[in-house]
Parts: C-alpha cells; structure tokens; sequence
C-alpha cells in the first residue's frame, strides 16, 4: 500500500517548504528517485521535524517582536 505523503510529488512540495538551503533541497530533490520506501519515510519524518522547528522559529520571533515593541 502506498501512502500519499510519501510519493515524489508530495515529498517534492515538503522539501520545497522548508527552511533549508538551495543545495541541499537540490541535494534531496536529486535523490529522491532512487529513495526506497524506508528511505522515503525517514525523509518524511526528518522534513516533519524540520517543519515543526520552523513554526516554533516563527511564533519566537513573532513573541520577541511582541515585547521588544512595547
């Protein structure tokens, strides 16, 4: 069975994302077609966390931002 979040498209979209660099988004990107499943899925699961680190650098910024304007 496949799972929809883990197929080129899907996994192409989420590297696009997130807050990493051109090259290794071009390093990933590259890779991906000869990713296994398992592969696949730790990229999944790395990405993810990547994602969640991002929305927690935002709502910081946004809370410094918040009380250094007061």
């Amino acid at each position: 069975m496949a799972i929809p979040l883990i197929n080129n498209e899907s996994l192409k979209k989420f590297i696009l994302g997130v807050k990493i660099s051109q090259e290794r988004k071009d390093f990933l990107l590259s890779k991906l077609p000869e990713m296994d499943f398992e592969e696949r899925k730790a990229l999944f699961e790395a990405l993810t966390k990547i994602h969640l680190l991002d929305l927690e650098e935002e709502k910081a910024i946004a809370r410094i931002k918040k009380f250094w304007e007061k």
